[in-house]
């Protein structure tokens, strides 16, 4: 079942930072030239999940002002009022009727840069909820839940000295939780988790990943040292000469040859958190060969097709319709985005919020190298192995 729903815990006062938090809530404090929140929230888009809730208490009108009802991507965030402050687990219970199969839970005062798809793809018919682990010295202040262990079959448990184990402070939940949620001041860790870990409702996934919350002055610091931790990295691929063999303009889909290895160089991309970004000149669009309904139907069938293989996943997909003489003014105006110009990089950048130094992009023109170039991502031409064998080359 397709996980559809994350809630974001956004509430809190931060009072271990009021320097800062006096006047602005701890997660929209700016980490390099974003406010953490949106940099969070920009990591978890390439999810597709439908909805984003926000759970907010204090200075919440500042979160329904910046955020309520807007569209990023393919996710709608949502504001909930949590009313006066309930504690991690109190704050749900606003969300009781709006969640109605499984979901993610998290804080939006933490860093840690896990795949939720191994989380959500858990089996856990005989509990109620998943927790993300990294081990104790992966944190920095530990204050989560630390004297716990995995048994054989993947359930928290208690022990009873200090563990090398800790709560990441991400969860899936199944609708279930709501039955431990109560209408008032609750803990979420100290109570609800408590309870769950002691009657073995809880599996728990490990994971390698250092975790960094923004709560104290000290992970500030840090992170503010490393904002660039908080980007995503990207492998940008032309179309048509890089994905499908080039033999003039696709019309429909059944003329889209794939060449080999794409759709396992996709699935390894993925793997390893590269987004996987297309940047497309399509000017048989602006020339009336066909229309960008057309089009877009040629992209849906394509990333279908690839989704078939392990579920790999392009994530975005940027082109440029334009051809000067085009009889359409709309497809004469807008040349910026065709390349050898960065209009479609740009879009992609600030969107996906990109570090270009950690990124690439292959593609088999001179106009693709040009506007690498300006955009100062790494570039390579297509080479004649797989594309799979081409990309392992590169970022082995």
């Amino acid at each position: 079942m397709k996980v559809k729903d994350i809630v974001i815990l956004v509430g809190g006062k931060g009072s271990r930072i009021s320097r800062f938090t006096n006047k602005i809530p701890k997660p929209l404090i700016k980490i390099g030239s974003k406010p953490f929140l949106d940099q969070l929230i920009l990591k978890l888009i390439k999810y597709n999940f439908n909805n984003i809730y926000l759970l907010c208490s204090y200075k919440k009108k500042i979160f329904f002002s910046k955020y309520h009802k807007k569209k990023i991507h393919n996710s709608l965030i949502t504001c909930i009022d949590e009313g006066t402050q309930k504690g991690t687990a109190g704050a749900l219970y606003k969300l009781r009727n709006k969640l109605k199969n499984n979901f993610i839970l998290m804080n939006g005062d933490t860093y840690f840069d896990i795949d939720l798809n191994v989380i959500m793809k858990m089996n856990i018919i005989n509990q109620i909820g998943v927790m993300a682990l990294t081990y104790s010295k992966n944190l920095i202040n530990n204050n989560k839940i630390n004297r716990i262990s995995l048994n054989k079959n993947e359930t928290v448990e208690y022990t009873k000295n200090k563990s090398r184990l800790s709560n990441g402070g991400i969860y899936l939940f199944k609708k279930q939780i709501f039955e431990f949620i109560k209408n008032k001041e609750q803990s979420l860790e100290n109570e609800v988790l408590n309870e769950l870990i002691n009657k073995k409702k809880i599996k728990g996934i490990l994971f390698s990943e250092k975790i960094i919350d923004i709560g104290s002055y000290q992970n500030l610091k840090i992170i503010k040292k490393q904002y660039k931790l908080l980007k995503n990295k990207a492998f940008f691929l032309d179309r048509d000469g890089v994905l499908n063999k080039d033999n003039g303009y696709i019309l429909n889909f059944s003329k889209f040859k794939f060449l080999s290895g794409v759709k396992k160089a996709i699935h390894y991309l993925n793997e390893k958190k590269f987004l996987v970004i297309i940047l497309t000149n399509q000017a048989a669009v602006g020339k009336g060969l066909i229309t960008e309904k057309k089009l877009k139907d040629i992209h849906l069938k394509m990333s279908k097709e690839i989704n078939n293989y392990n579920e790999a996943k392009i994530d975005d997909i940027y082109y440029a319709p334009y051809y000067k003489h085009s009889r359409h003014i709309k497809y004469r105006n807008n040349s910026r985005d065709r390349k050898p110009n960065i209009g479609m990089f740009e879009k992609a950048i600030k969107k996906w919020n990109i570090d270009t130094k950690k990124s690439y992009f292959i593609g088999d023109k001179i106009t693709d190298r040009l506007a690498s170039k300006k955009a100062s991502v790494r570039f390579y031409y297509k080479n004649k192995i797989s594309l799979y064998k081409q990309i392992k080359d590169i970022i082995k």
